[in-house]
């Protein structure tokens, strides 16, 4: 796999999950998953504390990991107000990827929760690199 492949293979479980829980509860607190070099996908879920608190601890750990090795690809879902063109706030699911041979990007899934969940639009944007780039 390429590390756009991996990237995508990881976010689309990221976003299923995350699609879940809004369907289920209306709402879902940040959560990370990896691909690990055997093609693993684990999900790692933090508690306690504000939703940047959980991303700072999750952010944390893949850092370590990332120094550790065996892992391909990272990736973060948040819940998150997204500022829209007209000075609107809209609901978006925000996955972040960091892929260890370069590849980072934030896709962000505007979204509206009236009878179910409806993704409305898509978008990216090159990401910062914040985990492996530490790591090296």
């Amino acid at each position: 796999m390429n590390e756009k492949k991996d990237a995508e293979r990881l976010m689309s479980e990221l976003l299923e999950f995350a699609k879940k829980m809004l369907a289920q509860h209306g709402e879902f607190h940040p959560f990370g998953a990896y691909l690990s070099s055997s093609e693993e996908i684990v999900q790692v879920g933090v508690e306690g504390g504000s939703a940047r608190e959980k991303v700072a601890r999750i952010e944390a750990s893949f850092r370590d990991l990332a120094a550790r090795g065996g892992v391909r690809v990272f990736g973060i879902a948040t819940n998150i107000d997204l500022a829209a063109g007209d000075g609107r706030v809209a609901d978006a699911i925000q996955v972040f990827l960091e892929h260890r041979d370069g590849y980072c990007a934030d896709v962000f899934f505007r979204y509206e929760l009236d009878e179910g969940l409806t993704i409305l639009e898509t978008s990216a944007q090159q990401g910062d690199r914040r985990l492996f780039a530490l790591s090296h």
